[in-house]
């Protein structure tokens, strides 16, 4: 999945970057039963430890466009400081809660 996202940083005046994410409906439903708060952090923690990217996402946002079948996530991410944050480790995906194979 975090192959197959669109992505688009726009810079803001204070340093940090709206970040917005398009994924694929199909392969979204593929993972994750429903689109909410905790699958979009997820999705943003897994999407910016796999590009090494020290953002620390905020103000996250997530919609399902039934029309264009994708899945959206809007983000701030913060680089105030600019300090290295702790690498985020992930379980496999059989062991995630979020997973539709262990419900």
């Amino acid at each position: 999945m975090l192959n197959s996202m669109m992505e688009r940083r726009v810079k803001k005046d204070d340093g940090g970057y709206d970040l917005y994410l398009e994924i694929p409906e199909k392969e979204y439903l593929n993972i994750y039963e429903d689109v909410n708060d905790e699958a979009a952090t997820n999705i943003l923690k897994l999407f910016l430890g796999y590009h090494r990217d020290d953002g620390r996402p905020d103000s996250i946002k997530i919609k399902h466009d039934k029309a264009n079948h994708s899945i959206n996530i809007y983000a701030f991410l913060n680089y105030e400081d600019n300090t290295h944050t702790d690498e985020y480790y992930t379980p496999h995906q059989y062991l995630s809660i979020t997973s539709k194979k262990l419900k």
